[in-house]
């Protein structure tokens, strides 16, 4: 009895010194201590003296999580954590959500099968695996699919800090592989609509001919930041007789983000437009929302004709037998006759019916008008 009674403490201590030796070769099979996913102001597994037997990332294996590229306040979100290295056959995991600030992003749930729980450390909530979620003898890669609910209002952008272990499960840490990541999740960029509209030009010109009017250039750009579609119309400006109309090359044009496009205005009236002026107004609206508008308003000027040009005046038959063409036909012109007679040739003043020659001919001609005034009836 005695025996025993020395014995049993020897075998105590033993036993207890065997259960601090292999801590660390069972290195949490139930879930990993918290805040050692590489977060800011977290290490690993890798840094604390539990798995350093290989460098932090080693080549071989890979760690890669699904998280939503954008959340949406409240959403319930599928987060995947795939975990591969060839050889290795146990698993482990740890993740959290911070905002840019570190503080708590969201909320995750642990799925139906049991393979992940959940703590809390520092105000930070943390999803890990449990036993069963460390699927001993599944070979070469792990994944394990959860569920996040996003904050309920937009914080900005969210992280997801993970750090996993890649195990052959023999309890042996020096056959154990550490990899950390990291994943962004931003909320949706909000739409903004916007529409501009300018007149590339001048805002007002005028016609004479209402019929064929005149054309203006106008720039549509759309200002926001996604593509839209802008609709565009035209006022009408009714006149006391006919009317002025604006009529556009596109009723509507769809742009990208930053986009612009050229529209042509064509104002014009009908046959009964009467001189004046004639504004026009034209409206650019967003599809994506009709609230925001843009306006350019010109003034077109139908101007009066002209006054048609007079009936032109036939000019005063020709009066050659007025030689010296001194409104008279008298004895002068008798005597210039005589003075050429007998010439033959171009541009004779006495060659008074123009056949080449001055004779008797021309003196009969001259004679015949002698005394008339030639300014008589001009």
């Amino acid at each position: 009895m005695s025996y025993l009674k020395n014995v049993l403490p020897i075998c105590g201590l033993f036993l207890l010194v065997f259960v601090a030796s292999s801590s660390s070769a069972f290195a949490f099979s139930s879930g990993p201590p918290d805040e050692k996913t590489e977060a800011p102001n977290e290490g690993t597994c890798a840094q604390v003296g539990c798995h350093t037997a290989n460098d932090l990332n080693v080549s071989g294996g890979s760690l890669i999580l699904t998280v939503p590229e954008t959340y949406v306040p409240s959403e319930v979100y599928t987060i995947v954590v795939d975990l591969s290295r060839t050889g290795q056959s146990r698993w482990g995991f740890e993740m959290t959500a911070l905002d840019a600030d570190g503080a708590r992003a969201g909320s995750f749930a642990v799925d139906a099968a049991g393979a992940t729980q959940l703590s809390e450390a520092n105000s930070k909530q943390y999803i890990k695996h449990t036993s069963i979620g460390t699927a001993q003898g599944t070979n070469d890669t792990h994944s394990w699919e959860f569920q996040w609910t996003a904050p309920n209002t937009d914080i900005g952008p969210i992280t997801f800090y993970t750090a996993g272990n890649a195990s052959n499960g023999n309890f042996n840490p020096i056959d154990d592989y550490i990899y950390t990541t990291q994943a962004e999740s931003t909320p949706p960029i909000p739409i903004v609509a916007g529409v501009s509209l300018e007149i590339v030009g001048d805002t007002a010109l005028s016609t004479m001919n209402a019929v064929a009017g005149v054309n203006y250039t106008l720039k549509v750009t759309n200002t926001g930041n996604m593509m839209d579609t802008i609709t565009l119309e035209a006022s009408a400006e009714a006149g006391i007789g006919g009317s002025v109309l604006g009529a556009l090359s596109d009723r509507s044009v769809e742009l990208e983000a930053g986009a612009d496009a050229e529209v042509t205005l064509k104002v014009s009236g009908d046959l009964l437009t009467e001189p004046g002026d004639y504004p026009i107004s034209v409206t650019a609206t967003s599809k994506t929302d009709n609230t925001m508008t843009a306006e350019v308003a010109i003034t077109t000027t139908i101007e009066v004709p002209p006054p048609p040009p007079p009936p032109e005046v036939s000019p005063p038959p020709p009066t050659p037998w007025d030689v010296n063409g001194d409104g008279m036909v008298n004895i002068q012109d008798l005597v210039l006759v005589a003075s050429e007679f007998g010439q033959s040739g171009e541009s004779l003043k006495g060659d008074v019916n123009g056949d080449g020659s001055v004779n008797i001919l021309d003196l009969v001609l001259v004679s015949s008008h002698f005394g008339e005034d030639t300014n008589a009836g001009q």
